[in-house]
C-alpha cells in the first residue's frame, strides 16, 4: 500500500466501507487524489477516492469524497449493520414484522443509457456546513438531467457506431470539450440579457463551466468510454501525457457525461440553489448543442483495422 498524504485518511489499495445511497458497501480504493482546484460549487476540493465496489462490475466504479468512506473495522461494520436494520424496518410491511430485507445493489452511475440518481427526502446541508453527518448524507436531493429526444437519438447512433459497427470518434476533436464550453459561455454572455438571469446564476457561469470540464477530465477514462474505445484512449494518453482529455475529446463524450451527471453530483457538497442553477445551465447547454448539432458532432465515425478490433476484444 502507498502511504496516504497528510490530508488523506485512506490509502491506495485499502479496503473500506463506502456509502452508496442509504447503505454501506465494501469497496477497494483504486486511486487517491487531493482535488485542490478552487471549484467549490461542485464540491470538488479536498481528498477524493476512485473506488471499486466488491463483487460488482467495473461499471460501478466511481469517484467519491472522503466523507463517503469509513474504515473497514468493527466500528464500520457496526454502522453497516445498523443501517441495514434501519432499512429493513423501513421496507418491512406492517404484517411482516420480524422479516428481513436484503440490501439492494448500489445504483449504476456509469451506464450510458441510464439516468437519474437515488431518491431522497429533504434538503442537504450547504457547502459551508462542514462534513455531513449520517442524517445529512441520507437526505440528498434527487438529481435528474433530462436528455432531449434529439440528443437521445444522437446517443443511440453513437452507441451503435461504436459497439455494433466497430467504429471510433476521430481524435482529436474540433471543437474539443474546453472549446465547446467556452463557445457556450460566450454565447450566453452575448445573447442572454443579464437582467433575465438571477444574479447568482450570472456569477456562477464561469465556475460551472470549469466544474463541468473538471468532471469530464476525471470521469472520461473510468465512466464515459465503451470497452471498444479503451485502446484508443490509452494511445491518446501515451501521445499526450500532459494534455487534459477535455482538449482531445468532443461533443460525443460530453453528451455521455450529461447522461451520467445526475448520479455524479447527487453526493457532492452542493446546496440546493446551486444545484438548480447547475441543472438549468446543463439543460441550456444541451439546447445550444441541438442548435449547433451539425457542427459539434462528427458526421462519420472512423473505421478501425482488424488488428485494433482484435486488440480491443482481448
Amino acid at each position: 500500500m502507498s502511504a496516504p498524504s497528510p490530508m488523506n485518511q485512506f490509502m491506495n489499495d485499502e479496503y473500506v466501507l463506502a456509502y452508496h445511497g442509504p447503505l454501506l458497501y465494501e469497496a477497494r480504493i483504486i486511486l487517491a487524489e487531493n482535488w485542490d482546484l478552487s471549484n467549490t460549487l461542485l464540491g470538488t476540493v479536498g481528498p477524493h477516492y476512485f473506488i471499486h465496489y466488491k463483487g460488482w462490475k467495473q461499471t460501478w466504479d466511481e469517484w467519491v469524497p472522503e466523507q463517503r468512506l469509513l474504515k473497514l473495522n468493527e466500528a464500520g461494520f457496526a454502522k453497516r449493520r445498523a443501517l441495514l436494520e434501519a432499512q429493513a424496518k423501513k421496507n418491512r410491511p406492517p404484517s411482516a414484522a420480524g422479516s428481513s430485507t436484503s440490501p439492494a445493489p448500489p445504483p449504476s452511475a456509469a451506464k450510458g443509457k441510464e439516468k437519474g440518481g437515488k431518491k431522497a427526502e429533504g434538503k442537504k446541508r450547504g457547502r459551508d456546513s462542514g462534513v455531513d453527518t449520517e442524517a445529512d448524507y441520507l437526505k440528498r436531493p434527487e438529481v435528474k438531467i433530462v436528455i432531449p429526444d434529439v440528443l437521445k437519438l444522437q446517443l443511440v447512433d453513437d452507441w451503435e457506431n461504436v459497439t455494433k459497427n466497430n467504429q471510433l470518434v476521430t481524435l482529436p476533436r474540433k471543437p474539443h470539450v474546453r472549446e465547446l464550453l467556452e463557445e457556450y459561455r460566450q454565447y450566453v454572455n452575448a445573447t442572454k440579457k443579464t437582467q433575465d438571469r438571477p444574479a447568482r446564476a450570472t456569477a456562477l457561469l464561469s465556475e460551472i463551466i470549469s466544474g463541468i470540464t473538471l468532471y469530464f477530465d476525471k470521469a472520461l477514462g473510468n465512466n464515459l468510454l465503451y470497452r471498444f474505445e479503451r485502446a484508443q484512449y490509452v494511445e491518446q494518453k501515451r501521445q499526450n501525457p500532459d494534455k487534459p482529455m477535455s482538449e482531445i475529446y468532443g461533443a460525443e463524450h460530453l453528451l455521455r457525461l450529461f447522461v451520467n451527471f445526475g448520479p455524479f453530483i447527487a453526493y457532492t457538497n452542493i446546496d440546493t440553489e446551486s444545484l438548480n442553477i447547475l441543472r438549468e445551465y446543463i439543460n441550456d447547454i444541451m439546447k445550444w448543442m441541438i442548435k449547433e448539432q451539425k457542427r459539434l458532432f462528427v458526421k462519420e465515425y472512423e473505421a478501425t483495422t482488424t488488428h485494433y478490433q482484435n486488440m480491443s476484444r482481448t
